[in-house]
């Protein structure tokens, strides 16, 4: 289902960019990233979308297209829009992945699911998920440079299960089911962040008024 819906998600935004796009065309790959830079820079990334689009279609070798990508990337995770950041990361690990930056790739798709992280008490299984591929991550590409950021990574996501650990915990006390709340002071003591002091997540108290 997730594959279907992201599928119509980015089918959408291609169509969006076709409808969005000038009709200019035929036009060197210096002209469509000037474009881009200059879309980006306004806040209109739809535009910058459309951009990419003509640029990648007209002047698929142009080494501006790995450059281009990348600032995408950055500015839709700063925009929020993380199901599109992540598409870019994906678009650039397939063109430009080698041995050279496979490193910088792995941080790009660790930072784009970190990003599009929100909320701990909605995002119960991205957590999880994250958590287990990052450490199998971890584990399995030792020599990796960027390896001390994208454990803080994990750092953060654990972080954010102890906080939603919590939540249960505090349930489950009100509750007086003393056996459950120690079954998830363990989980917590295994995910081996007990002595990290943090700031907890704010949740506006009109969405307390709907949590559980």
């Amino acid at each position: 289902m997730k594959s279907i819906l992201f599928s119509i998600v980015i089918a959408l935004f291609f169509s969006a960019c076709s409808a969005t796009i000038n009709d200019e065309f035929n036009k060197p790959a210096s002209f469509w990233y000037e474009k881009l830079i200059i879309a980006i820079s306004q806040g209109n990334l739809e535009q910058a979308d459309s951009y990419y689009n003509s640029l990648s279609s007209e002047h698929s070798a142009s080494p501006l297209i790995s450059e281009a990508l990348l600032m995408l990337i950055s500015a839709h995770i700063d925009n929020n829009e993380h199901l599109l950041s992540g598409f870019f990361v994906n678009e650039y690990k397939t063109r430009f992945s080698n041995t050279k930056n496979i490193d910088y790739i792995s941080l790009l798709n660790t930072e784009a699911n970190f990003y599009a992280f929100s909320n701990y008490s909605k995002d119960q299984g991205f957590i999880n998920d994250n958590i287990r591929d990052i450490t199998q991550f971890i584990l399995l590409n030792q020599n990796n440079k960027y390896l001390p950021y994208i454990s803080h990574i994990l750092t953060s996501f654990k972080l954010s299960k102890v906080e939603m650990n919590n939540e249960i915990i505090r349930i489950y006390n009100i509750k007086d089911k003393v056996e459950a709340k120690e079954k998830y002071e363990e989980y917590n003591k295994e995910l081996g962040v007990n002595g990290i002091e943090f700031i907890p997540s704010h949740i506006p108290w009109y969405v307390k008024l709907f949590s559980w």
